[in-house]
């Protein structure tokens, strides 16, 4: 049980660093709707320092190396590069929680039960959205996004079990040949 237990474990953090990588995109996201309660000004200063942060390396570089900037200058880039990566590391750390909270649960529940069925599925639904509704800091809306979850883990397993079983007997037929026929032999 314990090598079970490792092997969840390993593909729960597969999944939460996966989906990590998946809320980046939720992350640039969010930190460009942040930029509509903003002057002009700030905005512009904000989108630069975003689009930056893309390339976080050279921005750092650039931000410690470069002479021609005041300290203020230095110190506000700073600011705006921390204030980003701050807007983007809450979308992705959410990711990761409900990947890791769903593998976990749902390798758990197979080796628990020792088979795969769609209890399995259902109960990492409903523990990843425990996780979603755990951040409303509710214990009725945490338990609300469970049951959502779950019922959407039900019916996502159904149709990837039924769809195939309902299709397989049509026949995939192709362009339909005319065949002439053979020509009275000529006398």
């Amino acid at each position: 049980m314990a090598r079970a237990n490792e092997d969840c474990l390993d593909s729960a953090k597969q999944m939460a660093g996966a989906m990590a990588v998946a809320g980046v995109p939720v992350g640039f996201f969010k930190a460009h709707v942040t930029l509509k309660d903003m002057t002009l000004q700030e905005k512009m200063q904000r989108w630069q320092n975003v689009k930056l942060t893309a390339r976080i390396i050279p921005q750092l570089t650039h931000l410690l190396l470069c002479h021609d900037m005041t300290l203020q200058e230095k110190m506000q880039r700073w600011q705006n590069v921390k204030l980003t990566a701050r807007i983007m590391a809450n979308p992705m750390a959410t990711f990761a929680a409900a990947g890791f909270a769903y593998k976990a649960t749902e390798c758990s529940m197979r080796h628990y039960l020792g088979r795969e069925d769609s209890l399995n599925s259902m109960v990492g639904g409903a523990a990843v959205g425990a996780v979603l509704g755990l951040k409303a800091n509710s214990g009725a809306v945490a338990l609300k996004y469970g049951a959502l979850v779950a019922g959407t883990m039900l019916i996502t397993d159904f149709l990837t079990k039924m769809v195939p079983a309902l299709t397989s007997d049509l026949k995939s037929t192709g362009p339909i040949e005319i065949q002439k026929k053979p020509a009275a032999a000529s006398q």
